[in-house]
């Protein structure tokens, strides 16, 4: 499928040497058509020169299979992908249709552990990573001094009696270095104050997370999860894959407007993840050793994993007044 009118166009001398521009970067909608993910529409980006990836239109525009110049960079679960509407929303139930992938969105009301408010039951990770996307489109854009490849489209977490919060999302990805940036931008559309919780929640998996893989941040370690104390240090040397407890590890960015966090695999593959600091004020790490699952969560957040309820108590839920929206951006990196 290829790119609309209004896309950058190739510059004349490289426009005369292929018969379509699709001919070196290409964006296709699919629809899977087997198993849990039957029916469920994605948008295939195949990018020779940056990132390519899968766009997952039934999944708050989240991301996929990813890879750069042949380098796999996403983590898959077991399960593999699974249709939107096949959505547990109670519990922990958002688990057993987790698939992975590059960038798993939570939010938009709630972020983390279930809990109740109020009398609202907020499931594990809140609800907008299995509502479909909208407004839809695609193109060629300039990005700077370089040529991109543009998804944008819109989700929207309503209900009747509840906050309308519409995520508007933009995926710019370079067509000539790995280089992917999410842009995202939260308001709220409704006519009173809104909570709000937000985690940009990238999954990576081998052969970026193995033995002897250190992770390294421009921030520093400030509690675990399931630890009052003696919590693991940065830089992080990951070992080999062990039946054990999952490590969640809370950092604080260190002062700027940016924090990254670098993967760097024994073989010299590396990836980076840049977060904005103003509004994703807490870098999540989340490893889960066991042999067969092997994940490394760098998860951008607004808070710590105890869930809506408890975010409520520590201070940490966003309130957005009818109409303002709060801005994110995470790029990524990556090489060998």
């Amino acid at each position: 499928m290829g790119f609309g009118g209004d896309s950058v166009p190739l510059p004349d001398g490289l426009r005369h040497l292929v018969g379509a521009t699709d001919q070196l970067v290409s964006v296709e909608r699919l629809v899977r058509d087997d198993g849990p993910g039957r029916g469920a529409p994605v948008l295939a980006v195949r990018n020779p020169r940056g990132i390519s990836f899968e766009v997952l239109l039934d999944r708050a525009m989240d991301l996929g299979w990813a890879d750069a110049a042949g380098l796999p960079l996403a983590w898959r679960s077991s399960r593999g992908p699974v249709s939107s509407a096949r959505h547990e929303p109670e519990g922990t139930g958002w688990t057993r249709t987790f698939g992975g992938g590059l960038l798993t969105t939570c939010g938009l009301s709630s972020t983390g552990a279930p809990s109740e408010v109020d009398g609202v039951r907020h499931g594990l990770h809140g609800r907008v990573g299995h509502v479909p996307a909208e407004n839809v489109g695609w193109r060629l854009v300039d990005d700077g001094d370089d040529r991109a490849v543009e998804v944008t489209g819109d989700v929207v977490e309503a209900g009747l009696g509840a906050p309308t919060l519409r995520l508007r999302r933009r995926i710019v990805a370079s067509t000539t270095t790995a280089r992917l940036r999410v842009e995202d931008t939260v308001r709220n559309e409704g006519f009173t104050p809104a909570a709000h919780m937000f985690r940009h929640h990238l999954n990576l998996g081998y052969p970026l997370v193995q033995p002897g893989t250190v992770v390294t941040a421009t921030a520093d370690a400030v509690g675990e999860r399931d630890r009052a104390d003696g919590w693991q240090p940065l830089p992080w040397t990951l070992d080999a894959p062990v039946v054990a407890p999952e490590t969640v590890l809370y950092c604080r960015p260190r002062a700027g407007s940016t924090a990254t966090t670098t993967v760097r695999a024994p073989g010299g593959e590396w990836l980076e993840v840049e977060q904005s600091v103003p509004t994703f004020p807490l870098l999540v790490l989340w490893r889960d050793p066991t042999p067969g699952v092997n994940v490394l969560g760098v998860e951008p957040s607004t808070s710590r994993d105890g869930g809506r309820a408890q975010a409520e108590r520590d201070g940490e839920v966003v309130r957005l007044d009818p109409g303002v929206a709060r801005s994110y951006v995470t790029v990524v990196r990556a090489g060998r």
